[in-house]
This record gives C-alpha cells, sequence and structure tokens, in this order.
C-alpha cells in the first residue's frame, strides 16, 4: 500500500499497483487501478470566516447540494472518522449507452469536508471500493 497525502491534511492508501493524480487546477485527487473503469474522486474542502471555521451544517449542505434526487442513502457505513460525521448515498445514471454506477460519500466537521465519489460500471466493484474508506485518514 502506498499512502498519498492531499490538501489539508488528508491522507489515502491505495494498493501499489494503482495510480494517482492531481488536477492541480480544481484540486481534486484521482485513485484508479489498472485494467478497470473504477475511479475513486476525492475532493477535500476547507472553510473559515474571519479564522473560525463554518459550521458543519454548511460543510454537509455543500456536499447535499450536489445530490441528485434519486440518491439512495447508504445504510451502515463502515468507514468513520474521528471527530467526523459521514453521509453515503447510491445512485447510477446512463452514459453512452453503459450504466455507470456512482457512490458518494461525504465527511464533514466545522470547516471540513471531504468528498468522494466512487464511479465505475459494476455495481459490486463500487461497493467494495467504498470499503477502502477505512484508508482515509485526517491529520
Amino acid at each position: 500500500m502506498r499512502l498519498y497525502q492531499m490538501d489539508h491534511g488528508w491522507y489515502f492508501s491505495v494498493p501499489d499497483n494503482w495510480t494517482a493524480e492531481r488536477d492541480s487546477q480544481d484540486g481534486h485527487y484521482l485513485f484508479y487501478p489498472p485494467d478497470s473503469d473504477l475511479t475513486l474522486h476525492f475532493t477535500p474542502w476547507q472553510v473559515e470566516r474571519e479564522g473560525e471555521p463554518a459550521p458543519a451544517e454548511l460543510m454537509i449542505g455543500a456536499f447535499l447540494r450536489g445530490m441528485p434526487e434519486d440518491a439512495k442513502p447508504m445504510d451502515k457505513l463502515a468507514c468513520h472518522l474521528d471527530k467526523f460525521d459521514v453521509k453515503g448515498f447510491a445512485f447510477s445514471r446512463k452514459r453512452k449507452g453503459q450504466r455507470v454506477f456512482q457512490r458518494m460519500v461525504g465527511y464533514y466537521a466545522p470547516g471540513a469536508l471531504m468528498s468522494v465519489g466512487i464511479f465505475g460500471t459494476w455495481e459490486q466493484e463500487c461497493d467494495r471500493a467504498v470499503t477502502m474508506l477505512d484508508q482515509l485518514q485526517k491529520a
């Protein structure tokens, strides 16, 4: 496993043969295995106003605004972080004639949000990838 450091003190471990990329324009981090269309998309946010962290309600609100109406809440997420609440949603979309499964997981606390999108064409592979989020850490 390789440990990757992301902005705002976030860390994530992936298997050695996975590729990791950072989009320097928008701050997204992408992780994906070889020979698969599975992609894990991480976006870390940190928000303060006059030196005070934004309320947790604001952080989760930002995450929820991007959820489609037909997204179903995910129960019993096994991936928790100390001092963070977590919400997860599952849905799918047709893209270019193929079904794409998506899992969106948001970790939020005052002033902090980690939005994780998991995308793939195999539903079971997306569900297994959610369990990898137990490798997520916040310093």
